[in-house]
This record gives C-alpha cells, structure tokens and sequence, in this order.
C-alpha cells in the first residue's frame, strides 16, 4: 500500500505528464501510474486474497524420478485444472516465456500447484525430461477441462523448449475462463436504477458501465478477484524476473534470497488458486468431498471450542478461519493421528460427549453447505441486526455466523442459505451489505427519520 505522499506523489505525475512523453511511451507511462494507483486502492479497500488449501511441488531438474513418477498418478486422478504462464521483459526483444503453473484439484477445496520451471530443466533425451514431458502430455490429451485466464496463444511461445507441440495445444480442451466470467458478470450484473426513496435498500450498481468498463473490454484476474471475492490480489511482481530458479533446491541461498523466491512463487501460484475460487464462486465446477478431504480436516477442528448450533436469534461466532490463508496441506500424516483409537475404552459421558460434538459438527455442515460470505464486515453489525437486513432483502437462511481474524482482526460474516439454487441471485441482491459504508448508511437514515418525527412531535 501506498504511503500518503507517495499516493500524491503518483496523482501530481499522472496529472503532470511531461510533454516529453509522447505516443505510445506515454501511453505506457500513463498506463503504469494508473496500475500503481489500482493497486493502492484494492489494497486499502479488500483483505488479501486467501487461497484455499494446497500444497506445490517444482518441476525442475533437481525433481526426483519417483516425485514425477507420483504426480503423474495424481494428475490422473484430477477432474479440472487451471493453468497459468509467468514470462520476462527482455528489452528490445519478445517476452521470454519462463513458468507454467498448473494446478490439479484434486478433492473438494484441495489442489496440488505444479510450477515448470522452463529455464532450469533437465538436458533432453533424460530420463528426468522425458517424465516432466509425460507429465504435460497426461495432463494435455485428457478431456478434463484446463481453465486459462484468457487465449491458448499464451502457451504458444513455450513450445521452444520440447515439451509438448503446437498440434497438442490445439487439442488441448483449454477452457477460457476470463470470457466466462465477463459474460456471467453482464447476465448476473444488469444496470440498476436507483430511486431516493428507496436507495437505502438498493445495491450500488456494479454493471460493467457503472465500474468503467466498456462492453468489449477484457477483465483481468485481478479486477475479477476484487469484483467477485472482494479480496485483493496482489500484481505488484508482475516484472520480476520468475527465471532467477524459484525452487531452494536449486542453488544456495541467504535468507533474503529465500524471501524473495518465496514470495515469487506465492505470486506464481495465487494466479491458479483464485481462478479455482473463482470457478467455485461461479458455480462452474463442483467437487465432491472425498475420504482424503474427510480424514485431513477434522484434525484442523479443536472440538472442545465447538457449541451447539444456537436459536434463530443468537448465532455463537464460527472458528476463525483466516489462519488458512496460506496452509499448506500433504497426505502423509498418519491416520492414527486423525482417528480416534478403536480399542481404547470410553465411559458414557465421553461417549455422550463426542456423539453431541459429531451432531453438532453435521448440523453445522448442513447449514453451511451452501453459504453466502462476506469478508471484512463492519464490527458495528450484530447478528440480529444481520439477520433483520437479510430478512429485508428475502434471503432465506438457516443460520448466521461471523469469525473474527486472529491476525486481523477483521469480522467474515457466513450465512447459510436453505436454497442452494438462489445463491447466484443472492449474491447479486446482498453484493454490498455489512460494509462500513452500508452501516453508515443505515445510521443516516434512522438520525433523519428520528429527527423528523423529534421536529414532528414539536409542531
């Protein structure tokens, strides 16, 4: 973010262009003060983007025989993928093509990140790149769909380097979500009229002309991100130099070194990992919960903090769940660890005990299932006063819940919504509820009408 005189600052310059700058430099340095100042903006006005769990392997020519030979079995398994490619600015010449990151999901709300570093593969004809070159065909001539943030040309360049053929891109089954996700928006986000009367009640509109976006203009993931999830995806690395070897195994490294690798690879990977929140916000893929997903969870859940779903009127708050923004999950932890043991012996109160936590953790799930969320409520919003504004706008809901940050300090509010067909529309109807705007909004309304019947009274 943006410091106050550095915001200034970049408002005097883009205000102020030298006269210097002339076509298409200074269209270009227009465009960069603009990005800067994009970014300042969601970074002041979302929370970071949370991905959903996951964890990464690099693909390089340090990977292991045996680690291919295992990602091959799990891409096998996947039902979807995203994939994303990250290239650098080379100064008078074409962008050099450097990563592909692909992420297979492979569970409900679980995936594995790939990221192929192309600059630091194997020799050819080894047997390491003949496995990494497998591991892209099985992924390639599956008919499982592989969703890209815009056109399969952007793979085109990376047929240099022997892993797969332009005629394999073609046959590809890539699935452009930036054009599904344009089209959705304009069906779900039609222009709306707002009157004084009832503008209290009204959303802000958010149709492509009202947030400045012409018709025929492109979404990027990020402004997607913002729109959607109400989260900010930080583009700040856009121009780093992604063929430095992001992988610690590839060369020695100082802890500034580390850092900084680390957090190009966290750039890396949040470009797929918000396509598949995306995917799951827009309802394009569902996934099934699987034993895996069941067995890894509930070691997340401490029990003892769990209470009974409360009345209609007075929600306890949901486990605080911003501390799994950046877990990273693996299958090898023991399944003792997870289960409770079969021939340990249990007096009727423990088993009571642990038949009401199971009850109530269905029950939640259940009313969960299908949930509307909002991220970085204001703190002023009482669940009643939440569930009074939902009843307003004839959301029909289950429960009510909110966490509070650990890290934060921010309040996410969860509503459990009954139908599950509704959500879309919901969505769309509550898009801008709970803010602090909102909150100010309402607070208007109710001194001017206190004061109007105050003023009435007196006459």
């Amino acid at each position: 973010m943006l410091s106050n005189d550095e915001y200034r600052d970049i408002k005097w310059k883009l205000d102020n262009i030298p006269s210097t700058y002339t076509g298409k430099s200074r269209q270009n340095y227009s465009k960069s003060l603009r990005k800067k100042l994009k970014e300042h903006h969601y970074a002041s006005t979302y929370q970071p983007f949370t991905p959903l769990p996951h964890t990464l392997h690099y693909i390089n020519r340090t990977t292991s025989e045996e680690t291919l030979n295992q990602i091959n079995q799990t891409v096998t398994t996947s039902l979807y993928f995203t994939l994303d490619t990250e290239s650098i600015q080379i100064r008078q010449r074409k962008n050099k093509p450097v990563l592909i990151q692909i992420q297979a999901l492979v569970s409900h709300h679980f995936s594995v990140i790939f990221i192929f570093e192309m600059c630091h593969l194997p020799r050819e004809h080894t047997t390491t790149f003949n496995l990494i070159k497998n591991l892209i065909t099985t992924i390639f001539n599956s008919s499982k769909p592989i969703y890209i943030w815009g056109e399969r040309d952007e793979l085109t360049p990376f047929v240099i380097y022997n892993l797969f053929s332009a005629t394999q891109l073609s046959l590809t089954n890539f699935q452009n979500l930036q054009d599904k996700f344009k089209e959705q928006w304009q069906q779900q986000h039609p222009h709306i009229t707002s009157t004084i009367s009832s503008s209290d009640l009204t959303p802000e509109c958010v149709c492509e002309k009202c947030i400045g976006k012409s018709s025929h203009e492109l979404w990027s993931l990020q402004d997607a991100v913002s729109y959607e999830l109400k989260e900010w995806l930080d583009k700040r690395s856009t121009m780093s130099y992604f063929n430095i070897g992001l992988d610690p195994q590839l060369s020695q490294l100082n802890l500034k070194e580390q850092q900084d690798r680390q957090k190009l690879t966290n750039y890396a990977a949040n470009d797929c990992l918000s396509m598949q929140r995306l995917l799951i916000k827009m309802q394009i893929i569902t996934i099934a919960p699987t034993t895996t997903t069941t067995n890894i969870h509930p070691s997340n859940i401490n029990h003892e903090n769990i209470e009974p779903i409360s009345s209609d009127e007075s929600e306890p708050e949901r486990e605080p769940e911003e501390q799994q923004s950046q877990r990273t999950v693996t299958f090898n932890t023991p399944l003792s660890i997870l289960e409770p043991k079969k021939h340990e012996q249990l007096s009727n109160e423990e088993r009571k005990k642990i038949h009401n936590r199971t009850c109530t953790i269905k029950q939640r799930h259940r009313y969960y299932r299908h949930e509307l969320t909002f991220r970085n409520i204001d703190r002023r919003f009482t669940i009643r006063k939440i569930k009074n504004i939902l009843r307003q706008y004839d959301i029909s809901f289950y429960a009510v819940n909110v966490s509070t940050s650990t890290t934060t300090n921010t309040k996410q509010l969860y509503v459990g919504i009954r139908d599950p067909s509704l959500i879309q529309e919901y969505d769309q109807r509550t898009r801008t509820l709970f803010s602090t705007h909102h909150y100010n909004k309402i607070n208007l309304r109710q001194r001017r009408y206190y004061s109007s019947s105050h003023s009435n009274r007196r006459h």
